[in-house]
C-alpha cells in the first residue's frame, strides 16, 4: 500500500497521473519499473550518504550506479511507448523521448530474445521489452503483418 502511494506521488511529480484501468499508450511499460526506479534513487541517495560519512570510494561508485540506473529506469518508463495513429500507422517513442512515425504495411521481421523483441520496420527497429503491456489492438495489427509477409 505504501509502494503505491509513493508511485502516485511519482507519477503526479512527473506530470499526468496514469489510470491503471485505462492504457495510456498502445505499449507502455508497467508502473513497477517506476517503482524500481524511486527504489534505485531511494537506495543511492541511502548510499551516498553512507559513502560521504565514511569516504568510502566503493560506496560512492554504488550511489552514482544506482542513480545513473534509476534514471535510465525513470526515462524508460516514462517515454518508450508505441501509440497507434491509425489503422496504417503507429508512433514509438524511444527512451530518451525522440519520436518517429511508422506504418504497419513497411514492418519486415520480428527478432524475440529472452528479454525483449525487436520489430524491424522498414530502415528502423522498435525495441519492446518482455516486461511491456500492449494493447489488444496493436498485437492484432502487428499479428496481420507479420503473417502477411510470411
Amino acid at each position: 500500500m505504501k509502494l503505491k502511494l509513493i508511485v502516485k506521488l511519482g507519477e503526479l511529480i512527473l506530470g499526468k497521473a496514469y489510470s491503471e484501468d485505462e492504457p495510456r499508450a498502445d505499449m507502455y511499460l508497467p508502473i513497477r519499473l517506476l517503482s524500481f526506479a524511486l527504489v534505485l534513487f531511494v537506495g543511492g541517495i541511502a548510499v551516498g550518504v553512507y559513502a560521504v560519512i565514511a569516504l568510502s570510494i566503493a560506496a560512492a561508485v554504488a550511489a552514482a550506479a544506482c542513480l545513473i540506473l534509476g534514471i535510465l529506469a525513470l526515462l524508460c518508463w516514462k517515454n518508450q511507448s508505441i501509440r497507434m495513429l491509425s489503422d496504417d500507422s503507429f508512433e514509438y517513442t524511444t527512451f530518451l523521448g525522440n519520436k518517429r512515425e511508422y506504418r504497419f504495411s513497411d514492418i519486415t521481421g520480428l527478432k524475440r530474445s529472452s528479454d525483449s523483441m525487436t520489430l524491424f520496420v522498414g530502415s528502423g527497429k522498435v525495441h519492446i521489452e518482455t516486461c511491456a503491456i500492449l494493447t489488444d489492438k496493436l498485437v492484432e495489427r502487428i499479428d496481420r503483418e507479420l503473417d502477411r509477409i510470411a
